[in-house]
């Protein structure tokens, strides 16, 4: 049976938006929460998995992927300390309630695509859960019945967040399947441990129409995608990957000489 529908190209106006930080909080130990009130500059659409370019007060501007579903009046981003970063060093331990920001998208092509009525395989790590939330969240809002299976990679069990959340959501929808994945584990734990792509090499062995969304850092998400479309046979045009590439990462790759 096939369950493939015509790929989506979404066109959503490019915004400059005047925003206000309105809550901060912790949610591992190198990844904070922020959320965004719009203040002027709207209305903003984007689709869930786009990212939007973020200006802190005297920081320069950042991608970030949006956490919250399209519909949601406030914007949510997760922001991981990078080791060297000014940015998400701002972020962690200066930024303040009532701070302006200012935020400019959407950006990206690796979202939901709505009219899809096929399997929907999710893998993230680190704070490439945040695009994938948007994703999943907005899928099961909608009340599609397509199975969805969500695999999150961490290394320790402090890596992991938003776990509740997640359960509580496949609790309520019985075609929605989480699964936390431990590649580093510092104590015995009940969860899966491993590379998260081989985790769902381990369960996974046939993904007939479906459409794969992956999120997080660049090893992760290239190692993912070599297993979907070498291993599993997933066609490229239905693998949506935004890899998240530190500022380093980037200037590396510009000064790569080019063959």
């Amino acid at each position: 049976m096939s369950w493939l529908d015509a790929d989506e190209i979404v066109l959503h106006p490019q915004r400059r938006l005047d925003c206000r930080v309105v809550a901060l909080d912790d949610l591992t130990h190198d990844i904070r929460r922020i959320r965004l009130a719009i203040e002027s500059g709207g209305p903003f659409a984007f689709s869930a998995g786009q990212y939007a370019s973020l200006a802190f007060k005297g920081m320069p501007p950042r991608d970030y992927s949006m956490a919250n579903r399209p519909d949601d009046s406030v914007l949510e981003f997760h922001i991981r300390r990078m080791g060297a970063g000014s940015v998400s060093a701002h972020v962690a331990d200066h930024l303040c309630l009532g701070d302006p920001v200012i935020a400019e998208g959407p950006f990206g092509s690796a979202y939901l695509r709505e009219h899809h009525e096929g399997p929907i395989l999710a893998i993230a790590g680190g704070s490439g859960l945040a695009p994938i939330k948007a994703i999943v969240e907005s899928a099961l809002a909608r009340g599609k019945r397509q199975p969805i299976h969500f695999y999150f990679g961490a290394g320790d069990e402090r890596d992991v967040y938003l776990a509740d959340h997640f359960a509580a959501l496949a609790a309520r929808h019985d075609n929605f399947r989480f699964v936390p994945v431990l590649s580093a584990p510092r104590a015995a734990t009940q969860r899966r441990t491993g590379l998260v792509h081989e985790v769902v090499a381990a369960d996974i062995d046939a993904l007939d129409g479906a459409k794969a969304y992956l999120a997080g850092p660049p090893a992760m998400v290239e190692a993912a995608t070599a297993l979907l479309l070498h291993r599993l046979g997933l066609p490229p045009e239905d693998v949506h990957a935004d890899a998240f590439y530190t500022e380093a990462d980037k200037a590396a790759q510009r000064a790569a000489p080019r063959l």
